[in-house]
């Protein structure tokens, strides 16, 4: 009998130490509203009673009563084991099946209908000066790019994840160094990775930013650094969403990670309950609830956790069954996003067309990823890859693909933007396609040149509205400046008369190498367009 329960509670002893290595891993956290822990603590209870048998037989006598008498206590033990398996899982199904949509569409519907307002298309203000002209895949390009070129860097060292953040109101990606491999880890530990790599989405300069010490928290690390872990044992109980790698005004990194909580039975509705901003040389945690986060941090709502509320709330409005059979008033969002600057903070954008797929658009959102702020624009026209394809279409003979366009409001007309890259993922040239009528397409080598081209198409369709027409500006030149951005020469002239400098590109219009400084010069302007740096063309 005394050997039957140490070979037991062996067993369960196996079975803790089993448990502790894969938490150590694994990592779930350690509450009744996660997945993972639910999975966690099912796998480890079907451990235990796979070594329980092994026990019984190696705790056998020779004493046929003493067996019986074992045989009867081991099998209540395994089949309390069973049990606790079964109605595990048994629960498991049930609260799976109360937190879902099926059973609770009107709470879904509603998580994010208090964030949502409804603005007209003329409020509408993202101009050339603060849109990305570069989507994801070109900015890891570019990234990997610089990376290639620092030989002391390449050979240890490979980009990790890329996050579009709004620096200083520009839109900026950053991706942090990861170590190469393990044993590169080994070498480099004591002081951690050198820095990040940044990259302006506007004008595609990227260069590596090197810390003063490196960075030593990250998901690249091993052991008690690796940031997953780190904060594991710091917040045994927390699930974390993501781990999104930003920067603050300072250039100091940081890891922001939302912790969710559930809203919706024990699963479901999931949602940000605050945030966790470590500091990624220092390993220095700082907690804030929603509402009190910093303006700095852009990524506190995960674009596909908001794109998924705006989702529900489109479809659920009248219940779940219309939503599968009746779908009466049911839209959606297209399938893809990208995102603006708006002040400090980072917007998702994406169109809304109707559940019956019909490659229109019904109107589009901006989302703020910090505090879900969420406007909605009605604006009825081709949905993006309907545009995308228009664009293509027009430079098919040089085998251009579109990205995933922007919007714009130029002239008044709801215009979306896009970049025209190569088969190498290089951006060759840009294009404007209207929303409305997406027939009516431009494409230029430059920004301003297809500004210029597709402003001529929107007068020759009698499309642009009164008042809004380029600023015609004359004066005379107080200074000039040249810049070579990607093989192009662009100008950089200040007039005697305006704060701001216009900047010109040789390409839209090869006079302006003739002007020099005290030249009159008339030029057109966005009216909209009021940055330091404005965009400009030479007026006829």
């Amino acid at each position: 009998m005394a050997k039957y329960i140490k070979r037991l509670l062996l067993s369960i002893v196996i079975t803790v130490i089993t448990g502790g290595i894969v938490y150590y891993f694994a990592l779930p956290p350690l509450s009744f509203k996660s997945v993972e822990f639910w999975i966690y603590a099912i796998l480890l209870l079907l451990f235990l009673q796979i070594l329980l048998p092994s026990s019984f037989s190696t705790a056998n006598t020779n004493n046929k009563k003493n067996n019986s008498a074992l045989d009867r206590k081991f099998k209540m033990v395994i089949k309390a084991v069973g049990i606790a398996i079964a109605l595990s899982v048994l629960l498991f199904i049930n609260f799976a099946l109360a937190s879902s949509r099926l059973f609770n569409a009107k709470d879904y519907a509603n998580l994010l209908r208090d964030y949502i307002r409804t603005e007209d298309f003329s409020t509408y203000d993202a101009t050339l000066n603060n849109v990305p002209l570069l989507d994801k895949d070109t900015a890891i390009q570019i990234s990997n790019r610089v990376l290639g070129s620092l030989v002391d860097v390449v050979s240890q060292f490979e980009l990790g994840k890329n996050e579009q953040i709004t620096l200083n109101g520009k839109p900026i990606r950053v991706s942090p160094l990861y170590y190469g491999s393990f044993f590169k880890w080994v070498n480099n530990r004591n002081t951690g990775t050198p820095g990040y790599i940044k990259i302006d989405m506007m004008s595609q300069e990227a260069e590596l930013i090197r810390l003063e010490e490196g960075i030593k928290y990250s998901p690249s690390e091993y052991f008690g650094r690796d940031l997953k872990r780190y904060l594991r044992f710091k917040y045994p109980f927390a699930i974390f969403s993501s781990f999104n790698f930003e920067v603050d005004e300072d250039g100091i990194p940081f890891w922001i990670v939302p912790v969710e909580k559930h809203t919706i039975g024990l699963f479901g509705g999931v949602d940000v309950d605050y945030i966790l901003a470590v500091n990624a040389v220092t390993g220095e945690i700082y907690k804030y609830p929603v509402g009190e986060i910093p303006e700095w941090v852009d990524n506190v709502y995960n674009s596909d956790l908001i794109i998924s509320q705006y989702n529900d709330y489109g479809k659920f409005q009248n219940g779940y069954w219309n939503s599968v059979f009746g779908q009466k008033g049911v839209k959606v969002t297209t399938e893809g996003y990208n995102y603006i600057p708006i002040g400090s903070d980072n917007w998702i954008y994406t169109g809304v067309t109707s559940v019956g797929k019909d490659e229109s658009n019904i109107g589009f959102i901006l989302s703020n990823k910090r505090t879900k702020e969420t406007i909605y624009y009605s604006v009825s026209g081709a949905e993006e890859f309907s545009a995308m394809s228009s664009a293509e279409g027009v430079v098919q003979h040089l085998g251009y693909t579109a990205t995933f366009p922007l919007l714009l409001n130029i002239e008044g007309q709801p215009t979306y933007i896009m970049a025209l890259k190569d088969a190498g993922g290089l951006v060759k040239m840009y294009g404007m396609v209207n929303v409305e009528k997406y027939h009516i397409v431009a494409t230029g080598d430059t920004v301003q040149s297809c500004q210029q081209k597709y402003r001529d198409l929107l007068k020759n369709n009698n499309m642009i509205t009164a008042g809004t027409e380029a600023e015609r500006i004359s004066g005379l030149i107080e200074d000039i400046k040249t810049a070579v951005i990607d093989g192009t020469t662009y100008y950089y002239i200040k007039l005697a008369s305006y704060d701001s400098y216009f900047a010109f590109s040789v390409k839209d219009n090869q006079l302006i190498v003739l002007k020099n400084i005290g030249d009159a010069i008339t030029l057109e302007a966005d009216r909209k367009d009021a940055g330091k740096i404005r965009n400009a063309l030479l007026a006829e």
